[in-house]
């Protein structure tokens, strides 16, 4: 048994002597024994360091857009949202697509305004639909960062929001009644004692009471409701602004407007912003002076105003 162990020995001593006079070795040393690296490797390597600079100069390139702005502004650039109210009742302005849903279901020009101005600054547009009055209690309670739903630009309103800069001409503000009655109501005055609709908190409710009378103002939370109440025979007259009344008469042959307008010099539509936050009203301004420059507002009416007939037809 020794004698075999001991051949054992002898035979394994002469193969490690062949191997070694061969020149070649045992294993081949990996690459970490060596201190070399792969080509794929350092592909591999290169690959992640330029995602990791990609990454950071893309957070570096965020904080910097948010560290340019304060307030009100700087929280909408961090949180990546842009709230806005409307009140979804007012075609052209603002309406709903009920072949949609979501927020994709608020549709009009005014809609295609916020849009155009979430895509600007790079955040989301989420749309809270309410009732016009809610709209502006909500932007002057600072639980919305703008209000836009046809507004316009009242003294009074200035108390609780900032306006943006105008971004189109509302137009007249006429009176809306049946065809039948064209003849009975041809002046503001041939309203007397009668009642005439005009939507809670806007202009139109004003110039009822002024040039006609507080006791036949007839206060309505949607326009859809006074017009329903206008076709039933409830009331006699609907106050609208002439856009949005020249809407309705293409999509109804049994109504016309009164021949006398109110007495109105037009102020404008504006956005109502967050009171006393410079940067956001700064940041809405240069938006919306490109909105401006450019016309597209006036086509986003045409659009809307084929849209609102082909939903109504």
């Amino acid at each position: 048994m020794k004698k075999k162990w001991t051949a054992v020995l002898v035979m394994g001593t002469m193969m490690l002597g062949l191997a070694a006079c061969s020149g070649k070795t045992a294993a081949t040393p990996s690459a970490e024994e060596t201190g070399e690296t792969s080509a794929a490797e350092e592909k591999t390597a290169a690959a992640e360091g330029e995602t990791d600079v990609t990454e950071s100069a893309a957070e570096e390139e965020t904080a910097a857009s948010g560290d340019k702005f304060t307030g009100r502004m700087a929280e909408i650039m961090e949180e990546g949202v842009l709230t806005v109210v409307t009140s979804p009742d007012y075609p052209p302005y603002e309406f709903i697509d009920l072949t949609k849903s979501g927020q994709e279901q608020y549709v009009g020009a005014d809609m295609e305004l916020a849009k155009y101005i979430a895509d600007a600054m790079g955040v989301k547009l989420e749309i809270n639909a309410m009732n016009f009055d809610s709209c502006m209690a909500a932007i002057g309670e600072g639980r919305a960062d703008l209000a836009i739903c046809g507004m316009v630009p009242k003294e009074e309103r200035k108390t609780s929001m900032d306006f943006s800069d105008i971004y189109y001409n509302d137009g007249d503000q006429v009176i809306v009644i049946l065809a039948e009655n064209a003849d009975q109501y041809q002046t503001l005055a041939d309203f007397q004692g009668q009642k005439v609709a005009a939507q809670n908190a806007t202009l139109q409710s004003e110039l009822v009471t002024e040039q006609i009378g507080t006791d036949s103002l007839e206060s309505i939370t949607t326009i859809q409701d006074g017009i329903m109440m206008l076709r039933s025979g409830r009331v006699a007259g609907l106050a609208l602004a002439s856009v949005a009344a020249d809407n309705y008469l293409d999509n109804y042959d049994d109504l016309t407007t009164c021949a006398e307008q109110f007495e109105y010099t037009s102020l404008g539509v504006v956005a109502g912003v967050v009171k006393d936050e410079p940067d956001l009203l700064n940041e809405v301004n240069a938006i919306i002076g490109e909105v401006v420059e450019s016309g597209i507002y006036f086509q986003w009416i045409d659009e809307a105003n084929q849209l609102s007939s082909e939903l109504q037809g």
